[in-house]
């Protein structure tokens, strides 16, 4: 589901829960038992970035999750069926259409299949959001464009040269209409650095159509005109894959997903941007584990095969889900949540973490309300949508900055968790904090103390050593992140407060259970108390 996002216009909006499912025609995944006889040359068939990405991290180039499928396997089994619409290479399973009963149980007489399992068979409807109102006045697009990024870094990176050049990003979305023609992306064009596309819905090569949500998160990685930048990583090479339907949400999305990641990893990706996710259309909470669904199963073998997944937390947060979506609750995706331009802590409707097994999610944030490309000019949005490509353009200089971590997904992420501006606090808002070039690049300074402990009255007090501390850039308080988390790590609660007085906090520790432990963030200083 592309992530919903907010403009200046009417919406129409339409209660998923209150519509009925509509049927499809019955298929099923077959899994084979192996890809005997399969022969093949990573070197003919991989992009050579995927190896050179493979080359670096250790990845064995003879991986047996690389292979093709056997050809003969999928011939027969087609025989049964309408159609065949997915072929996973990463699972060695196919998806067949059209297939009855009798025919099934000839498909699993077959010595190769493994197993069969029934795939949903309903689609359903979804609100359309009209995206109509662009060109949002010269100077206030310029305003935010420069906070957005400035509040990740991009003075820092120009400095150095670090425009994401040489890093191969991977766009999966509904649609990236005028792309082609927008301004935005002229120099890439004109570079030949659109490197790839796949239009998975019609099995064709033809991206520049569908839903303008593409083209918006597109401009928020690498968007840049005569009068601005929107993206952070405007020397980047793109991939643009169409994985999603604009106006109703088939559970063929995810097999679309899995679909488009292999044909990233196949054509050189190094990042996947995905401002996607589903919820309960289709799952509980509880399933939200990063294991139970398909799309989570995708990303896991993408992050295993070298590949950084950068995925939406989502815009749940004002809905009864409240929580991440899927992917983003996989615990080796980079899941970015947003955070309101004006104060910079949680912006309304960004969902929240963590995920159903208490792994801390988001990882990270920034911007949820941005300047970026529309369909013909300029737009300003609200969505997590638009924060996760913002980090997906930071991750591309990152990578460019430490090309040894090409491949090493795990290591480029934990790397961008540490130069978050909250960094070790973290909370299930706003993760570790919004990626900082300086702390990236340690071109910034260690921050001393901010505050101190201080014993009193049987409680803990907190007392800052200066009082009203602002975000320069942002023009406002910076507040006092705390948290409280049990003897195993998971949070408790977490509070922010607005730092006024010096006598900012007092926990009493009658409060408290011994072993419980209170994290404390103020003005780029943390430190922690256990009771």
């Amino acid at each position: 589901m592309s992530m919903k996002f907010k403009t200046l216009i009417i919406v129409l909006v339409v209660s998923l829960k209150g519509l009925q499912a509509q049927t499809e025609s019955a298929a099923y995944w077959v899994y084979f038992k192996d890809k005997n006889g399969v022969k093949f040359n990573p070197y003919s068939y991989f992009h050579k970035n995927a190896i050179e990405r493979r080359v670096n991290a250790g990845i064995d180039l003879d991986d047996i999750s690389d292979y093709p499928l056997n050809q003969h396997f999928v011939n027969e089994v087609k025989q049964y069926g309408d159609s065949v619409t997915i072929e996973s290479r990463w699972f060695n399973a196919i998806k067949i259409w059209g297939v009855s009963h009798a025919q099934l149980n000839i498909i699993a007489s077959l010595p190769y299949v493994l197993k069969i399992e029934e795939s949903t068979k309903t689609f359903l409807n979804t609100a359309k959001v009209n995206d109509n109102q662009e060109n949002t006045a010269l100077n206030s697009n310029k305003i935010l464009a420069h906070k957005q990024l400035e509040n990740l870094g991009l003075s820092t990176f120009k400095q150095v040269g670090l425009d994401g050049k040489g890093v191969r990003v991977a766009v999966f979305d509904a649609g990236f209409p005028n792309l082609d023609k927008h301004d935005a992306f002229a120099e890439i064009r004109a570079e030949k650095r659109i490197v790839g596309t796949f239009n998975f819905l019609k099995n064709s090569s033809n991206v520049y159509q569908g839903g303008v949500h593409g083209t918006m998160t597109t401009g928020c990685i690498a968007g840049k005109t005569k009068e601005m930048q929107i993206g952070l990583a405007v020397g980047c090479e793109l991939l643009l894959a169409i994985t999603e339907y604009n106006q109703r949400e088939p559970y063929r999305e995810e097999e679309f997903w899995l679909a488009a990641a292999e044909w990233a990893d196949k054509n050189g990706a190094d990042i996947i941007s995905s401002s996607l996710g589903y919820t309960f259309e289709r799952y509980f909470y509880k399933d939200m584990d990063g294991k139970t669904s398909l799309v989570s199963k995708a990303a896991r073998m993408a992050v295993r095969k070298g590949m950084l997944v950068v995925n939406s937390a989502g815009n749940e947060y004002a809905n009864p889900w409240l929580f991440i979506i899927t992917p983003a609750d996989v615990d080796s995706v980079l899941t970015v949540g947003g955070i309101d331009p004006g104060t910079g802590y949680h912006i309304s409707f960004s969902s929240i973490g963590p995920n159903s097994k208490n792994v801390m999610k988001p990882n990270v944030c920034a911007f949820g309300h941005v300047t970026t490309s529309g369909k013909r000019g300029l737009i300003q949005v609200d969505g997590t949508s638009f924060s996760c490509p913002l980090v997906s353009g930071f991750a591309a200089c990152a990578l460019q900055a430490f090309p040894e971590f090409k491949g090493k997904p795990m290591e480029l992420y934990d790397l961008i968790q540490r130069s978050s501006s909250l960094f070790p606090y973290f909370d299930y808002m706003h993760g570790f904090g919004v990626p900082q070039a300086g702390k990236l690049l340690k071109t910034v300074k260690e921050k001393p103390p901010t505050f101190d402990f201080v014993f009193e009255d049987n409680a803990l007090s907190v007392k800052l050593k200066e009082t009203a501390a602002r975000d320069s850039l942002l023009n406002a308080p910076k507040p006092l992140y705390y948290h409280i988390e049990n003897e195993n790590g998971v949070i408790l609660d977490y509070y922010l407060i607005t730092a006024d007085l010096p006598d900012v906090l007092r926990l009493e520790y009658r409060l408290y259970k011994r072993g419980q432990k209170v994290m404390i963030h103020y003005d780029g200083y943390t430190a922690s108390y256990t009771f």
